[in-house]
């Protein structure tokens, strides 16, 4: 029996609805504010200003974790599933919800170009930092110098040392305070994609989740 082209045309159709409705998992349109995302964006961006300096004693000197890449910009991941680092908290809520397999590939997508933008921002603050880490060390070594050849007291030497600290601290600080728009422009644009992928459902969720 000869089948009729109109007849294969509306079998393959309605084929094609079956199995998209199996396996579609485009979401609603989230609920998503703007001022939602900024809040969610700034909790976040939070950690790059929480970070820890070692050394700049008469014994050590300066040292910085993970090159300053604080909180969310030094987690590293080859996937949603295997993220590392010291700030997960984003990640752990996104998984905590359990997305779908489309899902988890346009967030990996979302990641993956955060991670880029991060990298080529994270180039020019490296080199800074690597920059005020040589200049404190040379003081550093000066004030030592200073104290052993009796120009300094040891007294003298630990409030030049303490003074140093705070210098590297606060020029630490200004480093940061001038990439942190360009890195949280990084991150807003992950949110955002995000918060396009998750339903309402989700997104409420996952706003909480970073909100407490």
């Amino acid at each position: 029996m000869r089948i009729s082209p109109h007849f294969l045309l509306l079998f393959l159709l309605l084929l094609s609805g079956i199995l998209s409705s199996c396996i579609k998992e485009d979401p609603q349109i989230p609920e998503a504010t703007t001022g939602d995302i900024d809040r969610v964006v700034d909790k976040i961006h939070e950690g790059f200003f929480i970070f820890s300096i070692q050394g700049g004693t008469k014994s050590q000197a300066f040292s910085i974790e993970n090159e300053g890449m604080d909180g969310v910009y030094g987690i590293r991941m080859a996937d949603l599933e295997n993220p590392e680092g010291e700030n997960l908290r984003l990640f752990n809520c996104v998984n905590s919800l359990n997305p779908g397999i489309l899902q988890k590939i346009k967030i990996n997508e979302a990641s993956n170009t955060f991670a880029v933008c991060r990298y080529s921002v994270g180039l020019s603050y490296i080199a800074e930092i690597e920059v005020l880490l040589e200049e404190s060390e040379a003081e550093r070594q000066e004030l030592i110098q200073n104290f052993e050849q009796g120009i300094l007291t040891e007294s003298e030497l630990d409030k030049e040392m303490d003074d140093l600290r705070e210098r590297f601290i606060g020029s630490y600080l200004g480093i940061k305070n001038f990439y942190s728009d360009y890195f949280r422009e990084c991150l807003h644009t992950l949110v955002t994609e995000i918060s396009g992928i998750f339903n309402n459902e989700q997104w409420q969720i996952f706003f909480k989740c970073i909100d407490n």
